[in-house]
C-alpha cells in the first residue's frame, strides 16, 4: 500500500518529465563534448580554419543581453553567438552550426559549418560548409520563442536576422531574409 505522499512525489515527477520533453528546443547550449569532438576533428583537417569567439563578434554587450534574457525571450546563460545546437532538418536529431574563421583571410572570413546529427564515431563530414560570409556583429539563433518550423537564423542582434539555413534534403541553403 502506498501512502498520499508517494503518489504525490510520482505526479511531481511525471510533470517535470512531461514539462521538460514539451520544452522547445533552444539554441547555443552549451556544445557537448561529443559535439567538441566533431568540431575538434574537423578543424584538425583544416588547420588554416579556427573557431570564431565573441571577440571576432564584436558583440560582447549583445551576448550579455542574450545571456540575462529579455521580455519573452529567455536567458540563455552560456549563450556563444557562433555555436548552435538544435534539429536543423526535422529528421529529430541535434544537430550542429559553428561558425569558423579562415585564418588567413582579412576580408569576409566567416565560414558557416553545420553537421548533422546524431554523431557517433570517427570523422564526421559537414553537410553544409559557406564560406566568404562576413558574420561580424552576427550571431546564430535557433528555437522558441520564434515561431514553428524552427530555422537556424543568422543575423544581428534585436534584428529579424539577414539569413536563414533551410533544409534541403541531406544539406541547405542559406536564404536571404
Amino acid at each position: 500500500m502506498h501512502s498520499g505522499s508517494t503518489y504525490i512525489v510520482t505526479a511531481a515527477i511525471v510533470a517535470i518529465v512531461a514539462t521538460t520533453a514539451a520544452l522547445p528546443a533552444l539554441t547555443n547550449r552549451q556544445v557537448s563534448a561529443v559535439e567538441e569532438t566533431v568540431v575538434s576533428g574537423w578543424l584538425a583537417r583544416h588547420p588554416t580554419m579556427r573557431r570564431a569567439t565573441i571577440a571576432d563578434c564584436k558583440c560582447a554587450d549583445d551576448v550579455a543581453l542574450v545571456r540575462h534574457g529579455s521580455g519573452a525571450w529567455p536567458p540563455i546563460t552560456d549563450y556563444d553567438p557562433y555555436a548552435a545546437t538544435g534539429d536543423f532538418n526535422g529528421d529529430g536529431a541535434d544537430d550542429l552550426a559553428i561558425v569558423a574563421i579562415a585564418k588567413d583571410q582579412v576580408v569576409k572570413p566567416f565560414a558557416l559549418v553545420v553537421f548533422n546529427g546524431p554523431f557517433g564515431g570517427g570523422d564526421v563530414v559537414p553537410a553544409f560548409v559557406a564560406s566568404g560570409l562576413d558574420l561580424t556583429y552576427q550571431g546564430l539563433f535557433f528555437g522558441s520563442p520564434r515561431p514553428k518550423p524552427y530555422r537556424l537564423l543568422i543575423g544581428r542582434f534585436e534584428s529579424e536576422a539577414n539569413m536563414a539555413l533551410i533544409p534541403q534534403g541531406k544539406t541547405y541553403r542559406l536564404r536571404s531574409r
